[in-house]
């Protein structure tokens, strides 16, 4: 599940966008609960419900779903549906200047994100009782921008209770989802073959195997933090 909508059990996806042409966020968001949707349609039909669907290990379930945004950045996926008012579908040379745009900053956003997941952890690992303090104290180790006075962010962080002490899964996550889409060619992002091998061995098994088998099982090896150092080098 993501900020931006929710799968529910029937199969249906509920979004919260605003009215009218959507900005390009709400398509990536759009994707991404997708991803979710259909890995839980997919992995729906085992036996046992403890293994179904998304139901797998806490640090591979945004995965599938992070995979699916890599769609949502391509000019030829986006010209099938994206048009401004006049029905005028989205140029190509823009869609390229957004990738650019995306990518800037990246190892900046990835380092804030480690300050979140260290947040996550320490604050349930330690208990701290002054949670501002910790917050100055990890902000200052692992943040690329220093703390600013009088404000409490982690009041509002609305994931230290859905993930508990786990928000660096997202994180981890992002580390297998990279890997995955190393699988598939950017040229041609509709390739049969990799798709419905990726639909059979990944998404369609839910939870009935250790994720790290699923994703050795489509790619022909176990995965590694490579696809994703390369992503956050270029």
């Amino acid at each position: 599940m993501g900020v931006g909508g929710r799968q529910l059990s029937e199969g249906v996806l509920v979004c919260n966008f605003s009215r009218g042409l959507m900005e390009h966020d709400h398509v990536v968001t759009l994707f991404h609960e997708f991803g979710h949707l259909v890995h839980h349609v997919l992995g729906g039909r085992g036996r046992w419900t403890r293994f179904a669907g998304v139901s797998t290990e806490w640090d591979f379930v945004e995965a599938p779903s992070q995979m699916l945004e890599e769609w949502a950045w391509d000019a030829e996926v986006l010209r099938t549906f994206a048009t401004d008012e006049s029905g005028e579908p989205i140029p190509a040379d823009l869609v390229e200047r957004m990738r650019r745009g995306d990518d800037f900053g990246k190892g900046y956003l990835a380092r804030q994100q480690m300050f979140y997941a260290s947040m996550s952890y320490w604050f349930h690992q330690e208990r701290p009782e002054d949670l501002t303090a910790k917050t100055r104290e990890l902000q200052a180790r692992y943040a690329p921008f220093p703390y600013i006075e009088d404000t409490h962010m982690f009041a509002s962080f609305g994931h230290l209770g859905g993930y508990s002490s786990a928000y660096y899964t997202y994180m981890w996550s992002l580390v297998i989802a990279k890997d995955l889409f190393s699988a598939f060619d950017p040229a041609d992002l509709f390739q049969a073959d990799v798709a419905r091998r990726y639909r059979d061995r990944v998404l369609a098994r839910g939870g009935t195997k250790d994720a790290a088998d699923l994703v050795a099982d489509f790619l022909g090896r176990p995965y590694t933090f490579d696809a994703y150092a390369a992503w956050l080098e270029s």
